[in-house]
């Protein structure tokens, strides 16, 4: 793989936590930007005084990294705010969250400002308002939508984690959304599987199969000419860097190893279905790799922990349960388990992950215990205690720096790939 830019390892160096959502365009569900928080270590709001990180002067460098495009909503503490409103560089495509601050009128043809409705100061024109969907009712936000309109160029509505909120956004013509919603099937009762999807299914099936031998696995693979070559193309692309050419599954299949090519194989064949959100791929792949790079705390087999996090959006990508998804795929007990029940290491794994991409930070509450006793006996006295069932604590035992590490070098990770899959 293509080594990281040194700026964003500077941003892994950071002590709290970076976390990102995408802003899609209403009516058409792409990506106009990303939202990136930084928060401390307990998933709260920085204080105002907060230290300036050094990596604040490669900003223009790291927001790329962080979601391949360098349209963002920030949102960081005044005294950052301070340091790139003296940095005296433009920024036409940077929209500050004031966080109920102000900010200089000098600074207006350097930046863009966004506020939420808790803190509309009179007059205030700022050019984007955020609507919290979880803090106003319905009627509220109905009530105020044309004086909001008038005052604001951009309406973006947050927190928007249910299908039934993402129909009232585009209904009231609101600009843009954050939140959950994307992540979750559509609840159709009358809506069949498609007929790509079946195909999907049944691809999925043989790529699983833990009997499938290496010309079988090949053949399966070549039999879908779509897949088979998007497949050649990544393993000799930069992404994985090889030292020579692979010519054909076959060779891939002896160079790579078994697992492996069936994991990839079945990543691109999930990146097919086109009736998603991108972002919804993109997710895919975040999870899967922040799963695996869980694994090295965990313990167990990295393909397992991918794909764990890989399949654990097929319910989003196929508009189904997961547990209506899953008896079809001959997937491991263990495997299974996690996916369904977040149970078992790699459940915990999953559990970790879906927290942290979901804002929860209650739920990654961690215990102090050193990183090298989470791989080895500190599973095991858990497993063994009066209950038996270490998943009762329902909180992750990594240190948050961990996760939070994890967490950057997924998306990171996964933008790479994205941008190999669509060139």
């Amino acid at each position: 793989m293509v080594e990281q830019a040194a700026p964003f390892k500077l941003l892994t160096t950071f002590s709290g936590m970076v976390y990102r959502q995408p802003l899609f365009v209403t009516d058409k569900l792409e990506v106009n930007s990303y939202h990136i928080r930084f928060l401390d270590k307990q998933g709260e709001q920085l204080d105002d005084d907060a230290p300036v990180p050094e990596f604040l002067k490669q900003l223009p460098y790291i927001l790329p990294e962080l979601g391949g495009r360098q349209d963002t909503l920030l949102s960081v503490p005044e005294s950052w705010r301070q340091a790139l409103y003296q940095n005296n560089e433009s920024h036409p495509s940077l929209i500050l969250d004031l966080n109920g601050g102000s900010y200089p009128t000098e600074t207006k043809h350097l930046f863009s400002f966004a506020r939420d409705t808790d803190n509309i100061q009179g007059d205030d024109q700022v050019n984007t308002l955020l609507i919290d969907m979880q803090k106003l009712s319905i009627d509220d936000i109905t009530g105020h939508l044309s004086v909001w309109r008038q005052n604001h160029q951009v309406l973006c509505a947050t927190n928007v984690n249910g299908h039934e909120q993402y129909q009232f956004c585009k209904r009231h013509g609101l600009d843009l959304l954050e939140g959950q919603f994307y992540t979750l099937p559509v609840a159709d009762n009358n809506q069949g599987i498609p007929l790509s999807a079946k195909v999907l299914m049944t691809l999925l099936i043989k790529l699983q199969d833990p009997d499938v031998d290496a010309e079988d696995l090949a053949m399966t693979i070549n039999k879908d000419l779509s897949l088979s070559y998007k497949l050649l193309r990544l393993i000799n692309s930069a992404f994985f860097g090889l030292p020579r050419e692979v010519g054909s599954i076959k060779q891939a299949i002896v160079m790579l190893g078994h697992k492996k090519i069936k994991t990839w194989a079945s990543l691109l064949s999930l990146s097919a279905i086109d009736n998603k959100p991108n972002e919804l791929r993109i997710l895919s792949m975040t999870r899967a790799k922040m799963c695996e790079l869980l694994s090295n705390y965990y313990k167990g087999t990295p393909e397992n922990y991918f794909a764990a996090g890989l399949f654990s959006t097929l319910d989003a990508l196929l508009d189904k349960p997961l547990a209506d998804i899953l008896p079809q795929l001959p997937l491991s007990a263990e495997l299974n388990d996690a996916l369904l029940h977040h149970s078992g290491p790699i459940g915990q794994a999953l559990s970790d992950v879906l927290n942290y991409e979901k804002g929860d930070w209650q739920a990654l509450s961690h215990s102090k215990l050193p990183i090298e006793v989470i791989s080895s006996s500190y599973f095991g006295d858990l497993l063994n205690d009066e209950d038996g069932d270490w998943q009762a604590l329902n909180v992750s035992p990594l240190p948050i720096e961990v996760i939070a590490r994890s967490y950057l070098n997924a998306i990171n990770w996964a933008k790479e790939l994205n941008s190999q899959l669509t060139d």
